[in-house]
């Protein structure tokens, strides 16, 4: 599906990885470890489209639908949580229903018409994920999406990914945490 070969990116004359290949033929779950600046969000960037001046090569046997989401919420304070999901243009078009269904596994329907602005971290989180639960993407790549998440909401998303992979998707996210946990890891240190 995805492959890249030899990927670098340089920043002010100065590489922050280089020489990165590996493709999502066998796996289904990457996970991007290293130290902070190591490329992690970077690479993502790269992945999505976002980024494009990057060296070395980046190709999709298929049509790819990419779902992007940073380590920032990128909400709208002034939209309530329902209207930052209804909105969201990363998600086909869907009813408040189907949002309102969503947002009660996320124990965020009691929220649904407050302003994102008034809301803690991890249940500003929490909108990004019920936006990804949404998503009829194939590619999902996502930066650091377990941060500022309790438990409950931990084991909610591992559960997404599992279900997900099993409709065929890939998923690529970055993490501080270098467990294992039966994802394919890929050390950003090591391309430094």
């Amino acid at each position: 599906m995805l492959k890249t070969a030899n990927l670098s990116y340089k920043f002010d004359d100065k590489y922050i990885f280089s020489n990165l290949s590996f493709e999502t033929t066998n796996d289904s779950v990457f996970k991007l470890v290293g130290d902070n600046g190591s490329g992690k969000s970077t690479l993502l960037k790269i992945l999505s489209g976002i980024y494009k001046n990057y060296e070395g090569d980046l190709s999709f046997s298929e049509k790819k639908l990419v779902f992007y989401s940073g380590h920032k919420a990128g909400l709208k304070n002034n939209l309530s949580v329902r209207e930052n999901i209804f909105f969201d243009i990363r998600l086909p078009k869907i009813s408040y229903s189907q949002i309102n269904s969503v947002l009660k596994k996320l124990d965020l329907i009691d929220y649904s018409d407050i302003q994102s602005a008034y809301l803690s971290e991890g249940q500003k989180r929490k909108i990004n994920i019920a936006c990804f639960m949404l998503s009829t993407a194939n590619l999902y790549l996502l930066d650091e999406p377990f941060n500022n998440l309790d438990r409950k909401t931990t084991d909610l998303l591992k559960e997404i990914f599992d279900i997900k992979i099993s409709t065929g998707a890939k998923i690529i996210f970055s993490s501080h945490d270098r467990s294992n946990e039966d994802f394919s890891l890929i050390d950003m240190n090591l391309f430094n």
